[in-house]
């Protein structure tokens, strides 16, 4: 007899029946995802950046995925900086780690020509950490701060078409740009974070730069130190924030956490998170205050000794108090990898959902506008199990009410690949022996409840 064996390796539910406000994060696809973009004219068209030149893309607000292929998938690159433009948003800009120069494509991702490489010294170019961005006042303009080699500033005047060299930070400054930021109120003020945790400033859109303090005046944090994101509050740009990752753990006191900088981007200080190794951060107004995401990082072979992997924050009164996220359904991967890396938070400027890209899957965090009034009601965990007999996949839950269960199947890229109902309680039973060996994700949604359950799990034949 075949035997199959099938691993739960995640599980989150939040039953969506309080007075207060309830949120839930959610998987909406287990593969690794470096970055997530929004499309500026469609919130539900959502990109998301993967590896060995994939793109993910949904069209339904993560509800179901298709593959975009870039390239030849038997290389190693991660795609870190991508860019859907104002001006068309059939245009896609990608670039990043590994990934050499940038390539675009004018169709949605159909087809890609590579716009910029590095055709004089033949040397790789790296645009790292969200290390392309568009001008948010003149659709078309886009920058983008090259991590290697050189340490250039590249300017396209034609919606990507075309680029040019308009500058260049030392190296004997700094080793590699990590990121590119600009304030909306001063588009012809950029930032560029750096390792050493250096923070340099442009007031000439770009062909000069100086760096700014960072740390009670000192222009450097520590010598490992990286700065992969800068963002500016869309409610006053004079505020920014900026995270401190940290590499090497003899270098941990005194270094990481989050910056700001309340004049402008003149001077950058430290205001939460020392000690800790952070990678992504977000902001949105809300109620005239800063609503403030920070993620955490750590490189795999330092285990745990510095803080960082797992950790999601929240501030809602512009980082005076913070408060962390436990209910993330943290997983692996395609690849078996189970660090929980946040890469990239996005705020969806359309509604109240927040998305997080991570090294385990894409997160979405709903906030619902409504809620139920009946006071006895209250938020309850739901624990969802699975298990596997004669080639069936039998899946219980917890507090589950016992009307029709809708259920799907879906497979690492998030694509459905099974799906039905069930009358009354559970468990439920599901065949199996059609589906090859991978990673997959099952969610069960009772409407008349308004329950909803999901987790990931694995089959190994």
């Amino acid at each position: 007899m075949r035997r199959t064996h099938i691993t739960l390796t995640l599980l989150v539910l939040l039953i969506c029946c309080s007075t207060a406000p309830a949120q839930r994060w959610r998987v909406l696809t287990p593969t690794l995802s470096h970055t997530i973009m929004i499309n500026p004219l469609d919130a539900a068209k959502l990109y998301v950046g993967n590896w060995t030149n994939q793109m993910f893309r949904s069209d339904d607000r993560g509800l179901s995925w298709r593959t975009v292929e870039l390239g030849d998938l038997n290389v190693i690159n991660y795609l870190t900086s991508t860019v859907v433009t104002q001006a068309d948003t059939g245009v896609i800009l990608a670039g990043g780690f590994w990934f050499d120069g940038i390539r675009r494509s004018s169709d949605g991702g159909a087809s890609w020509q590579r716009v910029l490489t590095d055709t004089i010294n033949n040397a790789r170019m790296w645009f790292i950490s969200e290390a392309i961005i568009e001008d948010p006042t003149r659709p078309g303009l886009l920058y983008a701060a090259r991590g290697s080699t050189y340490n250039g500033i590249w300017r396209s005047s034609d919606n990507g078409s075309t680029w040019d060299s308009i500058g260049t930070i030392s190296r004997q400054l700094t080793g590699r740009l990590c990121t590119i930021a600009m304030r909306s109120d001063s588009t012809n003020v950029l930032f560029v974070g750096a390792t050493g945790g250096q923070i340099f400033r442009s007031d000439d859109s770009g062909r000069t730069w100086r760096s700014v303090p960072v740390n009670n005046g000192a222009l450097t944090i520590r010598s490992d130190s990286e700065i992969p994101k800068i963002v500016f509050s869309p409610g006053n740009p004079s505020v920014g924030y900026a995270v401190v990752t940290i590499v090497i753990e003899q270098n941990i006191k005194g270094n990481g956490g989050l910056l700001r900088t309340t004049d402008g981007g003149a001077s950058w200080n430290r205001i939460a998170f020392p000690d800790t190794s952070l990678w992504a951060v977000d902001v949105r107004s809300r109620n005239g205050l800063d609503e403030i995401f920070v993620g955490g990082f750590r490189i795999p072979n330092t285990d745990t000794v510095i803080k960082g992997d797992g950790l999601l924050f929240r501030s809602s009164d512009a980082g005076q108090t913070w408060e962390r996220f436990l209910d993330v359904p943290w997983g692996v991967n395609e690849n078996g990898d189970s660090i929980r890396n946040v890469w990239v938070i996005r705020c969806d400027p359309t509604s109240d959902r927040v998305y997080v890209a991570a090294a385990t899957g894409l997160y979405a965090l709903d906030e619902p506008t409504s809620v139920s009034t009946d006071e006895t009601a209250s938020v309850r965990p739901a624990l969802v199990r699975s298990d596997v007999r004669n080639d069936f996949i039998e899946v219980s839950a917890s507090n589950w009410p016992a009307q029709q269960t809708s259920w799907r199947l879906v497979d690492v890229r998030g694509c459905q690949v099974l799906q039905g109902t069930h009358d009354g309680p559970l468990p439920l039973r599901i065949d199996a022996s059609l589906l090859p060996s991978g990673l997959y994700g099952v969610e069960l949604l009772n409407a008349a409840a308004n329950h909803r359950a999901g987790a990931t799990f694995s089959i190994h034949r």
